[in-house]
């Protein structure tokens, strides 16, 4: 299935982004229409990640973004901003009076018949609260600018229908509050996003399982930066239902044995990516991957979030652009949805992980895994919990909690370059990790397992809590201030505790229980201060020069 438009070989003039805090042009403002203000075009990063002023604690917790992740944010918003020069969307319009929908007109026939007539140039179409039919998928290409925002707004497919919704070629565009309801039959819906400027979408949601039917139905959500300077940014997206167990996208030649075809994947970004694509506090429940980004020549950032038994990996991620930062991840095949099973229990072909760094045939490296929260439970084969592939190339993971209850599996696996049939990535290829903990009741396996094939990989600061912890849980891979057993004993002649306190927080999703706050990393509190002065150095150093310290 391809992300590139209609006609992606024509060129078109398109005005640049629009201005965020600029007010609208023509007939009406957004306020008026009910619908997002102007202020709320690029919201700011600290309000949608749910803290406005979060203290220095939160910058440094498992599960919680990093200050990384909020500049990050405050990047995009920054670019979003400078780059805009227009007043606004041309007008806003009650969508079910400008499309003339009658009330079992299908929204998406309508939409296509405003778009072959040039009507939906400019337009914001707001949305009243009610149900809309999906009666077949549609491609539409506005010019310049477009937007659908909603409250209480559903699309809700047909019975059986299998769709794609795309819209292409926006210099700007905003989606917001918008719910598919997929719940008839076997219908599933594939949204594609795509813009030469800026996209932001919120609060969008997605209603029901997507079985796996053998067809090439896409992911849910295909968001696609075209340009070094494009970007997407999505909060808040919501998707519970999942597919089928143990079940894989692949559809045609060369399937793995035994699988379940057709599996549905939660968000994809692909080749035709080139920007920077962001998800922020997404919740991801069953789908056949949670978010597959390996294949992007863009990066992509992910911030926050909880995904839970998503079928092979919760976050597949690469490039030194990309990381994902603050987000909770669970496996548990004890609490695997029984509503939609697959032919076999899952992880018996590849195996489950919570993180996968790869490339995607992709020259690539230098990815970063920041503040993660992940649990692993119960899971019938798991090469690891965080697991580094032959081609992935260098990479850094900082401050990270894995709790792997797991016999026989790794927290962190990393791959010998050019292995598992993949192309090694040209360049560094040694993983740095610090301030890790790994705890829970893992055994018969190392808590990290790596290679002498990456000879400068390095484990530092760290905390191993498993059973009978002790330097052989480490192969591999360099060891520097590392503590072992429950009180984090020192191995190399620590002269205190190493750690940070923290609770783990809730996961708010029904069939995962949350559990019990776990002992954290007691102690260290002078690391902590040590961290936020070093964080204050960096960031009055030149850009250069701090991009160098931190490699």
């Amino acid at each position: 299935m391809s992300d590139e438009p209609p006609n992606s070989g024509t060129s078109s003039t398109r005005r640049a982004f629009l201005r965020a805090s600029a007010g609208i042009a023509a007939t009406g403002t957004l306020a008026d229409a009910g619908a997002a203000t102007p202020n709320d075009a690029v919201a700011p990063a600290m309000e949608r990640t749910g803290d406005t002023a979060p203290g220095d604690g939160r910058f440094h917790t498992p599960g919680q973004p990093s200050r990384s992740a909020h500049r990050a944010l405050a990047v995009v918003e920054r670019n979003v901003a400078q780059q805009s020069d227009s007043s606004g969307f041309d007008r806003v319009a009650n969508a079910v009076e400008y499309l003339e929908l009658g009330s079992d007109d299908p929204v998406d026939a309508a939409l296509e018949r405003a778009d072959a007539a040039g009507d939906l140039d400019g337009v914001l179409l707001d949305f009243p609260p009610g149900t809309y039919r999906v009666a077949d998928g549609f491609s539409i290409s506005p010019d310049r600018t477009f937007g659908i925002v909603g409250s209480r707004t559903v699309f809700r497919l047909d019975p059986d229908l299998r769709c794609e919704l795309k819209i292409h070629g926006l210099s700007r565009g905003l989606f917001e509050g918008v719910t598919f309801d997929q719940r008839a039959g076997q219908a599933a819906v594939s949204v594609l996003l795509r813009t030469d400027g800026h996209i932001d979408a919120r609060d969008v949601t997605y209603l029901g399982a997507a079985e796996a039917v053998d067809d090439d139905q896409g992911a849910l959500l295909r968001p696609v930066a075209t340009t070094e300077t494009a970007s997407v940014r999505i909060d808040d997206l919501r998707a519970r239902g999942g597919t089928n167990a143990g079940s894989h996208a692949w559809v045609g030649s060369d399937p793995p044995p035994d699988h379940v075809p057709g599996g549905v994947v939660g968000a994809f970004v692909g080749r035709a990516n080139e920007g920077v694509v962001q998800f922020v506090d997404p919740v991801l429940r069953g789908w056949e991957n949670g978010i597959y980004a390996t294949r992007t020549r863009g990066a992509v950032q992910v911030i926050g979030g909880r995904f839970v038994n998503n079928n092979n990996t919760a976050v597949r991620i690469s490039g030194a652009e990309s990381f994902c930062d603050g987000a909770t991840i669970v496996l548990d095949a004890g609490r695997w949805p029984a509503t939609q099973p697959g032919e076999f229990t899952v992880g018996e072909i590849q195996g489950v992980s919570a993180v996968r760094i790869e490339t995607g045939g992709l020259d690539k490296s230098g990815t970063r895994l920041r503040n993660l929260d992940v649990r692993a439970y119960e899971m019938e084969q798991c090469p690891g919990l965080v697991v580094y592939r032959g081609g992935s190339g260098a990479g850094r993971m900082r401050r990270c909690r894995l709790t792997n209850h797991l016999d026989g599996t790794p927290a962190i696996t990393i791959d010998a370059p050019g292995s598992g049939g993949r192309s090694a990535s040209s360049g560094a290829q040694a993983v740095r990790m610090d301030r890790i903990e790994i705890h829970g009741s893992m055994t018969d396996a190392p808590a990290v397992r790596g290679t002498s094939q990456r000879p400068n990989s390095l484990l530092a600061d760290s905390c191993v809590r498993i059973p009978d912890a002790g330097p052989d849980d480490v192969q591999e891979v360099r060891t520097r201030n590392v503590g072992y057993g429950p009180d984090c004993t020192a191995s190399q002649r620590l002269d205190s505790r190493f750690g940070v306190a923290g609770d783990v927080p809730p996961i708010r999703n029904t069939t995962v229980q949350p559990p019990s706050p776990g002992p954290g990393l007691p102690g260290l509190g002078v690391l902590v201060g040590l961290g936020a002065m070093t964080a204050y150095v960096l960031a009055t150093l030149p850009p250069a020069l701090r991009d160098r310290l931190r490699d």
